[in-house]
């Protein structure tokens, strides 16, 4: 993303499931709870690609404590009409060993 608009920040966002089990009885609530939250990554001092997919992995751990939070307030604080260009969702889905 950072090389096709030719900038070394890049801030995405990402889809998270908004099923929080902390709150009491949302097993029993109907409807789609999902949130996208924007995640940062610089990559100006030209680090090494293994170094960057770690950067990549600290970063997107670090913004799952920001999952419940709504992606308008985000945008609200952050002062900016325009925060995210691109969304990423990654689906962890279980294997069949049988296929």
């Amino acid at each position: 993303m950072g090389r096709y608009n030719n900038t070394d920040d890049v801030v995405f966002g990402s889809v998270v499931s908004g099923r929080n089990p902390e709150v009491q009885g949302v097993e029993k609530i109907v409807g789609l709870f999902i949130n996208t939250i924007p995640v940062r990554i610089s990559y100006g001092d030209n680090p090494s690609f293994s170094e960057l997919l770690l950067r990549v992995q600290k970063t997107w751990l670090d913004s799952e404590k920001y999952s419940a939070c709504s992606l308008a307030k985000i945008r609200s604080q952050n002062g900016k009409e325009k925060l995210i260009d691109h969304v990423i969702a990654f689906e962890k889905l279980p294997v069949r060993p049988d296929g």
